[in-house]
């Protein structure tokens, strides 16, 4: 009878040990031996990311960078994962990365290439907004650019882009107090000027039809019908002196906009695409 405490201890004591080991972490080679290697996860992000799969990409470059902080593919990794942003559309989250990324030592001897993809997320950040709100953001792109070292394989280029946006060659350009004014002596005129010529047309024959009407009305000593006329076309007047000072607005915003897009394309200052080009293809 006492045989039985003693076998049951010892199987209370194997149990232990084998659930001990069944919690400990897979080690390394266990897990290359599964399968769970730094260049088969880097190739497989590599053909999510050329196959437009960015969240999925993004996903398996953490993963990579997670599992092989200090193997051969975890800096472009690092860099890859917010060009991925960039491609997938979230700028803001492509600048947040790259940001905390320089604030690190994870990349210091990468800081020229977070520099030049951290400027680059700052001029995708804004694309869609005015181009006086955008200002700020292509200022800051701008010291990200001249933070670059003269080290850097491809710091002429991006100097060179700099330098077009600083100082650029005379616009056209259209002001929008005298585009108010013209509107406001003759309505419709000061959206020729800023060239929107059917707003112009409409606006100078809607407020010629109400001009007419109220002062028909009151010549008729129709008060009411005068009273609605007047104010409606008191409404269109003011009306088409916004249009055309907004006008005015958007002619300076699309020309100033335009040059900075046709700038960024000279230069190349661009998202890379599936894969990346230039002095970057073996890089990133």
């Amino acid at each position: 009878m006492s045989t039985l405490p003693c076998r049951l201890v010892l199987f209370l004591f194997v149990l232990a040990a084998a659930l001990f080991l069944l919690c400990q972490p897979v080690p390394a080679a266990e897990e290359e031996r599964l399968g769970l290697d730094s260049s088969v996860l880097w190739n497989y992000a590599e053909s999510l990311f050329g196959d437009g799969e960015y969240y999925r990409a993004v996903t398996e470059y953490k993963r990579l960078v997670h599992f092989f902080p200090a193997g051969p593919h975890a800096q472009d990794a690092r860099l890859r994962i917010g060009l991925a942003y960039l491609r997938g559309r979230e700028p803001d989250r492509a600048v947040a990365h790259y940001a905390g990324l320089l604030e690190t030592t994870e990349l210091q001897d990468r800081n020229d290439d977070l520099h030049y993809l951290l400027g680059l997320s700052r001029l995708e950040r804004d694309r869609g907004r005015p181009y006086p709100l955008r200002l700020e953001g292509i200022e800051e792109a701008l010291a990200d650019f001249r933070a670059i070292s003269p080290q850097w394989p491809d710091r002429q280029r991006v100097a060179d882009f700099a330098e077009t946006i600083e100082h650029p060659p005379e616009l056209p350009e259209k002001s929008p107090l005298l585009a108010g004014s013209l509107s406001a002596v003759i309505p419709g005129t000061g959206s020729f000027y800023v060239e929107r010529y059917a707003e112009g047309a409409l606006a100078l024959f809607v407020n010629a039809v109400l001009i007419y009407a109220t002062v028909n009305s009151l010549q008729r000593d129709q008060l009411a019908a005068a009273t609605v006329f007047g104010v409606l076309a008191l409404a269109f007047y003011g009306g088409s002196i916004y249009a055309a000072v907004g006008g005015a607005h958007k002619f300076n915003d699309r020309h100033r906009s335009e040059y900075l897009a046709g700038q960024r394309k000279r230069f190349g200052v661009l998202v890379p695409g599936g894969r990346i080009g230039a002095v970057f293809e073996q890089r990133f």
